[in-house]
């Protein structure tokens, strides 16, 4: 599918089913309650704990659906999938413990990279020296930053750039990887599937790198004004928060895991 196909379809794609999507916002406002309730002054320590723990189960449901989204675009499926709120629970550990597994590595590796080019030692001690010259009556950021030696904020600055060059690389790369490897989860239901590196790299060669790139950031421009849009209906006195939460947010989320189901239906 090109890109202009796979944003109408995942346009129409929240709506092909009306009672699923309002199951789905359902789930959305009740994931919700613990943020809004206190918002309109209902605060008790006991009914916030509950809250928080509704908050953490639906929230695994939610995920778990989105992953299922992904897959009824991989399988060209046209409508909403169907609910099994065990079964989706579980998915959604699963995916948030994909997730984190791909972002440890990055976080592992700017951690090294950080402390090899001196940005954690150089870091301490520009802190320690700080201060004691605020100990000293230093009383602005330009003379407390005058009492660090030239040769360590050099080193700082040096270091720091170069730490964070690796680690906007990583974040990409890794990113795109995430997708996939969420993607290739969805599709084949394993965890292991997910972490198939050298699969995950056929797949994104399959899709294309460049349209792979071009189609999220026009996903996310367009969930974007999205967001914008549900901001300015909460403004709303009263019901304008229920709103959009109850059809924007829905909304938003099963069109950006449609369209990147979408997006890697070409790689099966």
């Amino acid at each position: 599918m090109n890109l202009r196909e796979i944003i109408m379809d995942a346009i129409k794609f929240p709506i092909s089913d009306t009672r699923k999507f309002l199951l789905f916002c359902a789930l959305i406002i009740l994931m919700s309650l613990s943020t809004i309730l206190p918002s309109y002054g209902v605060k008790n320590d006991t009914l916030s704990i509950i809250l928080s723990l509704v908050t953490l189960i639906v929230l695994f449901v939610v995920l778990g659906y989105s992953v299922e989204v992904i897959k009824s675009g991989t399988d060209g499926e046209n409508t909403l999938p169907d609910f099994d709120y065990v079964k989706q629970f579980v998915i959604g550990i699963k995916a948030l413990i994909l997730d984190i597994i791909y972002f440890i590595i990055p976080t592992v590796i700017v951690i090294i990279v950080a402390s090899a080019t001196g940005l954690i030692s150089s870091f301490t001690k520009i802190v320690y020296i700080s201060i004691d010259a605020i100990a000293n009556d230093a009383n602005n950021l330009t003379a407390i930053i005058g009492t660090v030696p030239k040769p360590i904020m050099n080193t700082f600055t040096n270091s720091l750039t170069v730490t964070l060059i690796v680690a906007i690389i990583l974040f990409i790369i890794f990113s795109l990887m995430s997708f996939t490897g969420l993607v290739r989860f969805a599709k084949f239901g394993s965890g292991t599937e997910g972490l198939r590196f050298r699969e995950i790299l056929k797949d994104m060669s399959k899709v294309g790198l460049i349209k792979i790139i071009v189609t999220l950031i026009v996903i996310y421009i367009i969930a974007l004004a999205l967001a914008v849009v549900i901001g300015l209906i909460g403004l709303i006195p009263y019901i304008g928060v229920f709103i959009g939460i109850f059809i924007g947010v829905p909304f938003v989320l099963l069109f950006l895991y449609r369209a990147i189901g979408l997006l890697y239906a070409d790689a099966y």
